[in-house]
């Protein structure tokens, strides 16, 4: 038992403050948030190469974009604290939601616009987002799931203070990530579909809406993480309820897409669409 915390608990009380089992809700509900999309992609048939070439995007953005944040971040910080200190926070949250629009929009436009990927109908175009976004639900999920566990068995010799074990114990707090995870996905989702969209149709402004979507998104994430703070129930849930906001822009995109998207014609990307010649006679 840590004697700091066995202090802190009443005589005669036969346990120290553990991580409650409500905690591994939050892994668990991540978890299923990425296979019941899975399921939707294979009840509805729109094709697993896609929904596997969707999360290996996934895999393949992120870890360029970490290649290129871990070592140029702290520089790019210093520079900005020297030359602008007033505004450096708010710039500096700007680029980490630009690289995420480089790297996660970019990355994936280079992707289809030089594959067959990018010729590809509706039902796969919307397998490669929702892969996209389900496979981080799941690595959020298991990352989540294993550091629980793992502080459960800590616990035995280190129990948490007792505001940590509370935290962990309310439903509210444990059912966040698993809103911003179902939230995600959705956004994942419209943010893909509209790259694909933009391929399809060869416009560059579908593309800046995507890019835009998602840089706006992370920038506001990176806010609420270091500036404004997430360390309590209210401003915990206002960042959700803003991931909320845009996962319902995002559905609401997907409902407008999917009948435009259906309706181009099947071609080469880039071939001239095929006109009735004159009538004869």
């Amino acid at each position: 038992m840590n004697t700091l915390y066995a202090s802190l608990l009443p005589t005669g009380d036969p346990a120290p403050a553990a991580v409650p089992l409500l905690a591994l809700l939050s892994g668990i509900g991540m978890i299923l948030v990425a296979l019941g999309f899975a399921a939707y992609a294979g009840r509805r048939r729109l094709g697993w190469g896609a929904f596997g070439l969707g999360a290996l995007a996934w895999g393949v953005s992120v870890a360029f974009k970490f290649a290129w944040a871990i070592p140029c971040n702290p520089p790019i910080y210093t520079a900005l604290n020297q030359a602008m200190p007033a505004l450096c926070d708010p710039l500096f949250m700007v680029y980490v939601g630009g690289l995420t629009g480089i790297f996660e929009v970019g990355l994936v436009a280079l992707l289809l616009r030089y594959t067959r990927l990018g010729k590809v109908a509706w039902p796969s175009a919307l397998a490669f987002g929702i892969g996209f976004g389900a496979v981080e639900a799941l690595w959020f999920g298991v990352i989540s799931l294993s550091s629980t566990l793992g502080a459960m068995v800590i616990a035995v010799v280190h129990p948490p203070p007792p505001e940590v074990a509370a935290r962990l114990g309310n439903i509210l707090w444990v059912l966040a990530p698993v809103v911003e995870r179902l939230a995600a996905v959705c956004i994942h989702t419209c943010a893909n579909v509209l790259i694909f969209y933009a391929v399809k149709t060869r416009q560059m402004r579908w593309f800046l809406l995507a890019f835009g979507y998602k840089t706006v998104i992370d920038a506001l994430a990176a806010v609420f993480v270091h500036i404004i703070g997430i360390d309590t129930l209210g401003r915990g849930w206002a960042f959700e309820s803003l991931m909320i906001l845009f996962a319902l822009a995002g559905w609401l995109g997907l409902r407008w897409l999917a009948p435009r998207y259906r309706a181009l014609p099947i071609r080469e990307v880039g071939a001239p669409v095929a006109r009735p010649g004159p009538s004869a006679g």
